[in-house]
């Protein structure tokens, strides 16, 4: 199925659920307007304007800890995430499916998702030019978004427990911005955004 998420924050994506492949947020804001680029990398990332601030102040305050959290990507159009399932498809064959899904399956196309790297998974994992690996959650970075982002609004898409109900692959490095309420729920309650929605709202239907 692919379906307008109509801007809901709450919008449900998993790999039986996708997004039209004409939907993309209208309010989005290029996340260099307020970080440096030692933290975008350079990448000309957005994001939608709802999740920009308190993204800019989880930042900062991890910063203020001394981490180093970098952005490795944040919205991608359908477009843009068929160029990043090829690439993951011709760069590891075996296993893209765990770091990547195909277009129109990806919340990045909402526009209210991060995906975060650390200096340290390079050494973590052993691999120079790592990108994203289980063992992000074993980073100070990791650790400390684990424990923190749904202070700011932020959750944890893919947990590892919930690859039954989302048909993604545990992803230590991808949160969504949902607002304060529902990411503090969420962690307190320790359920993934897609139990909660298969739970309690009616299966997606396509308008």
């Amino acid at each position: 199925m692919r379906l307008l998420p109509q801007d809901n924050y709450l919008a449900i994506v998993t790999l039986t659920y996708g997004l039209s492949r004409d939907y993309a947020p209208q309010d989005l804001v290029p996340l260099a307007d307020e970080l440096p680029m030692h933290v975008t990398m350079g990448y000309p990332s957005e994001i939608r304007e709802a999740a920009f601030q308190p993204l800019v102040e989880m930042i900062n305050e991890m910063q203020e800890e001394g981490l180093q959290p970098r952005i490795m990507s944040a919205y991608r159009s359908y477009a843009a995430q068929a160029i990043a399932w090829d690439k993951w498809n011709k760069l590891y064959p075996e296993h893209a499916n765990i770091i990547s899904a195909p277009p129109g399956y990806s919340e990045h196309q909402l526009g209210t998702v991060v995906d975060f790297g650390s200096p340290e998974l390079a050494a973590i994992v052993g691999q120079e030019d790592i990108e994203f690996h289980t063992y992000f959650y074993k980073t100070s970075e990791g650790s400390w978004l684990a424990e923190n982002a749904h202070r700011y609004g932020f959750t944890l898409s893919f947990p590892a427990e919930a690859f039954e109900v989302s048909g993604f692959f545990y992803e230590p490095w991808h949160f969504r911005y949902v607002g304060t309420d529902m990411a503090t729920f969420l962690h307190d309650e320790d359920i993934s955004l897609t139990e909660f929605q298969l739970d309690t709202q009616p299966e997606p239907c396509i308008p």
